[in-house]
């Protein structure tokens, strides 16, 4: 009887786990994972506040290649405008005054805060910088762990 009952109880388990929710998780070619994070002034943000090309970075303050990243990212905008949506994850949590870096640095692309860390791990981040070309459709298109070669960026932005 114990028995019968434990297999019963292991099957509802997989059973309720496959069917109760579906994990979003990054692929390339596949439908990109909603963004669940606010930007600096509390607002919650959707993917789908921004269209067309979109760049999804994920960054930390910590991390100095990320920040002079996300400069580039700017400059490049700025002469190409139009062309792709920039949008920047913050993975610090509440560990660090992002604003105020923000503020020091000029940056003027939509800063996110991934606080709980959710977005991450939809997209799987092992570490900063990783990036996101995610397309008008909603797909993910590429995936850049570390520093996006300049020629993709050219492509990007200029092509």
């Amino acid at each position: 009887m114990k028995n019968k009952f434990v297999k019963l109880l292991a099957i509802s388990a997989v059973i309720f786990g496959s069917v109760s929710c579906k994990d979003e998780v990054a692929a390339i070619g596949q439908k990109a994972p909603n963004i669940a994070a606010y930007d600096l002034q509390g607002k919650e943000v959707k993917l789908d506040d921004w269209q067309g090309t979109r760049l999804l970075t994920f960054w930390s303050e910590t991390c100095g290649r990320c920040v002079a990243e996300l400069k580039e990212f700017e400059k490049l905008a700025e002469a190409n405008p139009n062309k792709v949506q920039l949008i920047a994850i913050n993975v610090d949590g509440d560990k660090m005054d992002t604003k105020a870096m923000v503020t020091k640095r000029q940056l003027t692309l939509p800063i996110i805060k991934d606080q709980l860390k959710i977005t991450a791990e939809r997209y799987q981040l092992i570490g900063t910088p990783t990036s996101f070309v995610i397309s008008p459709e909603g797909n993910i298109q590429a995936k850049y762990e570390g520093a996006i070669p300049a020629t993709d960026l050219d492509k990007l932005f200029k092509g």
